[in-house]
């Protein structure tokens, strides 16, 4: 059978599908752009642990950032490090690696075929071969691309935001636990002199210098005492489960140690002039938002378009007829747009703009508040506990040494001593407090600025503009 014209046409229509080029599935360069949008954040890197191999490099890292006293920065290293949550957040990039590497490709040419036999001379049969395209596909490809790769590159922003968001979880899971560690060794101090003070008054009452009543207070305070330490070692247990949890840890790494105190106040505060332009400039979810009001709006464009050709497909068919005569031509699949013009499609993607373009000014709203009341927090924590550290503490521990020269001179009593030490010990569970607070609400700036507020001098990564390793 000669087929030399029906491949002729055939290819002529064929190239033009061939000419395409086509996106890779490797999520490799997609993977890149994140870890740099993280490392410009946050000043660490992540690991995809996509073979056995780099599993093994991670989890050797692990091992040996948990080998020692744990800080917060190494708290979050080991957090990003081998963490399966955070490793199964990656794989959303394959994923949408692939759905954009299969927008940028056409759908397969359907190839065709019929035989028919006749039931009376002449007896030859009735050959028909036909290859049809998409017409409408090829069209609009660069245009159902472009829609592709911005959901690409959402899911990269919405990836680095999740590693962004873990990190804040863990630093602030750190110091709670740090601080309340630091607040039961604290505590003991105090159920220690509690003790002494007790055990005091049970000798001063079988002297018979103070009466039951006053024994029975004694005891009771003491007692409480080891009723709070209880409740306390109770919240660290909790707050160490939390802080496992978020570094994903398994059973045999979990003999870890913290630190022993929370960091004192830094010396400066970083520059908090217009943080709220910062944070409208590099909040990963505020771009994330911004994205998609402006795919949406590419999406109505093509739709309004391509309204009225909802289905276009050409290609070429050959028939040979039973005398022997060979037809062949171009062919045209035209759907007709009489009962839907795509109105509700219309009507649909134009509601789903407006909601989202609502949303990003709700967002952005959201996101001032946000920066401010964060802002507002660490300078009002920092003044406390500026004030607690520079005045209580040192008047609770002169106190403590005038009474305790006092004492020594018989002009205090034991009780007026143990009191004292008690009121220091107080004072110091107090400023612990407050540098919780404040190291916590460093943390909720950070993350309502969008990255680290140490790194809002340096030049801070691109959001979405910069990332297109995606071909």
């Amino acid at each position: 059978m000669n087929f030399r014209r029906f491949f002729g046409i055939s290819f002529a229509i064929v190239i033009p599908f061939w000419l395409v080029g086509c996106a890779t599935t490797s999520p490799v360069g997609s993977f890149g752009d994140v870890d740099r949008l993280v490392s410009g954040r946050l000043g660490q890197s992540v690991v995809w642990t996509r073979s056995e191999a780099a599993s093994g490099r991670a989890s050797a890292s692990v091992e040996a950032l948990v080998g020692q006293p744990l800080t917060a920065e190494t708290a979050v290293r080991v957090a990003l490090r081998d963490n399966r949550r955070l490793q199964g957040e990656f794989e959303q990039i394959g994923i949408s690696q692939a759905e954009f590497a299969q927008a940028s490709r056409l759908p397969n040419l359907r190839i065709a075929g019929s035989w028919r036999f006749p039931d009376r001379p002449p007896s030859a049969g009735d050959v028909e071969y036909s290859v049809v395209g998409n017409l409408l596909d090829l069209l609009t490809l660069p245009a159902r691309k472009a829609l592709a790769g911005r959901d690409l590159e959402a899911a990269k922003l919405r990836v680095a935001d999740e590693v962004l968001r873990l990190a804040s979880d863990t630093r602030a899971a750190f110091y709670r636990l740090q601080a309340q560690l630091q607040m039961a060794r604290e505590l003991g101090v105090i159920v220690q002199a509690g003790d002494a003070a007790a055990d005091f008054a049970r000798r001063q009452h079988q002297a018979g210098n103070i009466d039951g009543l006053a024994l029975r207070e004694q005891e009771a305070s003491a007692t409480q005492g080891h009723l709070d330490l209880i409740e306390v070692r109770a919240r660290a247990s909790e707050l160490r489960e939390d802080l496992n949890r978020l570094m994903a840890l398994p059973d045999d790494r979990l003999g870890w140690t913290v630190a022993d105190a929370l960091p004192e106040l830094p010396a400066a505060e970083p520059d908090l002039r217009n943080l709220e332009t910062i944070a409208l400039r590099q909040r990963l979810d505020l771009a994330v938002a911004r994205g998609r009001v402006e795919a949406l709006a590419a999406a109505l464009r093509l739709k309004t378009r391509t309204r009225y050709i909802p289905g276009l497909s050409v290609g070429v068919d050959s028939e040979r007829t039973p005398d022997g005569q060979r037809v062949t031509g171009p062919t045209l699949d035209l759907e007709l747009p009489l009962f839907d013009q795509g109105q509700p499609a219309l009507a649909k993607l134009a509601a789903e703009y407006r909601q989202a373009r609502d949303r990003v000014q709700d967002l952005e709203t959201a996101v001032r508040s946000q920066v401010r009341k964060a802002r507002a927090d660490v300078m009002a924590f920092r003044e406390a506990a500026e004030l607690s550290g520079r005045q209580l503490l040192p008047l609770r521990t002169g106190i403590l040494q005038q009474t305790l020269l006092q004492y020594n001179a018989m002009q205090k009593s034991t009780y007026d001593l143990l009191l004292a030490k008690e009121h220091e010990e107080a004072a110091v569970e107090e400023h612990v407090a407050l540098l919780r607070r404040y190291w916590i609400a460093r943390v909720a700036l950070d993350r309502a600025i969008g990255g680290r507020l140490t790194l809002v001098g340096a030049e801070p990564a691109p959001a979405p503009a910069g990332m297109h390793s995606r071909s």
